[in-house]
């Protein structure tokens, strides 16, 4: 066996994704278990999807979709606590009403400079925001999250985010010339910069996920919390930036926006095959997959859906999706 190219071709947190996946596949099996009148029949099948992704597994760990080796990776752990403590000697934050939680190793990559530009201008910003707290920084393989209370941006500033455009700084304050250095610097790193603002609660959320400046965008909707997340950052980790919504509630999404649309057939109010015919018909260019946990359901033709999936095999969307990974790249 050879275990220098296994440890040379794989990174970490990819690994950590499939991994995942599969504990996800077992969990849904194991209610699909409890549900079907032919559990040896269902048996048969978990078996064979699970073989499936461990096949998928057997060939990431060989080397064969790995981006890059993680001795490529610096681990940026002692840069993200180095900064983190230089603000609380400063009495920028107060350890009170602030939090750090940084897993370990952090293999990123990309240069130090832009990493400490972008950690220095995210806290900066928080603690202005925020000068009393809270504040909370969170790191690991993925990328950042860093929440504040306080001042809250403007809806105006949302939305110039969104479209990841920087806003003019105030000629007083000097206002959004930091926001400018974060979205430059997010931008030399290859990480995708995400703004939540929860106005009942009183805080914002900056997310920054590692992925392409060219990478797809895709809309999940399902109403299982847990499945909603690990799928969300499953589909991050291979290439995509990902909006995720529990319903079909809400506009709908602008044509030409998103590259592929992933919907739970039993979703609460409008189900999921309506959700995607109703957005197909919008933008025909729209790539659909149909979630479901029968068989029955997938042998069924659903207007204006492309490929219906069976729950647990959820390890196949790698294999689905990734011609539209490849088609962004070659872009």
């Amino acid at each position: 066996m050879d275990h220098q190219a296994r440890s040379s071709g794989v990174d970490v947190h990819d690994l950590r994704h499939h991994l995942s996946l599969l504990a996800l596949d077992l969990r849904l099996s194991r209610e699909a278990l409890g549900e079907s009148a032919d559990s040896v029949a269902a048996l048969l099948a978990l078996l064979e999807r699970l073989e499936g992704g461990l096949r998928a597994l057997r060939g990431l760990l060989r080397g064969e979709s790995a981006e890059a080796s993680a001795a490529t990776r610096p681990d940026r752990a002692a840069l993200v606590t180095s900064i983190w403590n230089r603000f609380v000697r400063a009495g920028r934050l107060r350890e009170e009403h602030g939090s750090l939680t940084c897993a370990s190793p952090l293999l990123w990559a990309g240069a130090e400079r832009h990493w400490h530009s972008l950690l220095v201008n995210l806290l900066e910003n928080a603690t202005k925001a925020a000068p009393d707290g809270p504040v909370e920084l969170r790191a690991d393989g993925e990328g950042l999250r860093v929440s504040n209370g306080g001042d809250l941006p403007s809806e105006s500033l949302v939305e110039s985010l969104r479209l990841e455009r920087a806003p003019a700084p105030n000629p007083g304050s000097g206002r959004g010339r930091g926001l400018g250095l974060i979205l430059s610097s997010a931008a030399a790193l290859g990480l995708s910069v995400e703004l939540e603002v929860d106005r009942d609660l009183g805080r914002c959320h900056f997310h920054l996920r590692r992925h392409r400046a060219d990478a797809p965008r895709l809309l999940l909707v399902e109403d299982d919390t847990d499945l909603r997340a690990m799928l969300s950052e499953y589909l991050r980790a291979e290439g995509f930036r990902v909006d995720a919504r529990e319903d079909g509630q809400g506009p709908p999404p602008p044509p030409g926006r998103y590259a592929a649309a992933v919907a739970d057939l039993g979703l609460p109010g409008l189900s999921g095959d309506k959700l995607l015919a109703a957005w197909r018909k919008t933008d025909p260019g729209l790539f659909t997959i149909l979630l479901t946990g029968t068989g029955e359901a997938a042998r069924r033709r659903w207007p204006g859906v492309d490929v219906v999936l069976i729950k647990p095999g959820l390890g196949e969307l790698r294999e689905i999706l990734s011609p539209l990974v490849e088609t962004g790249r070659d872009a």
